[in-house]
């Protein structure tokens, strides 16, 4: 075996440092992309999140800072 390849196996059983997006409000799953996201104008996004696991759904609006 390669030492590159035994630095990308060490890399696959890193844990990761990110975190999830959000989490699902009634049953805690991790939820890491959004189903549907649009632009609301030049300062907000909206969000819209469904659970794999349970089906639950939400929004979320993200306002950003101005440059």
């Amino acid at each position: 075996m390669s030492p590159h390849a035994r630095s990308d196996i060490h890399m696959l059983r890193r844990p990761s440092r990110y975190r999830p997006a959000n989490t699902c409000a009634q049953c805690g799953e991790a939820l890491y992309l959004p189903e549907y996201s649009e632009w609301l104008d030049t300062g907000h996004a909206r969000h819209l999140w469904q659970c794999d696991a349970c089906g639950y759904s939400f929004e979320t609006t993200v306002r950003f800072a101005a440059a």
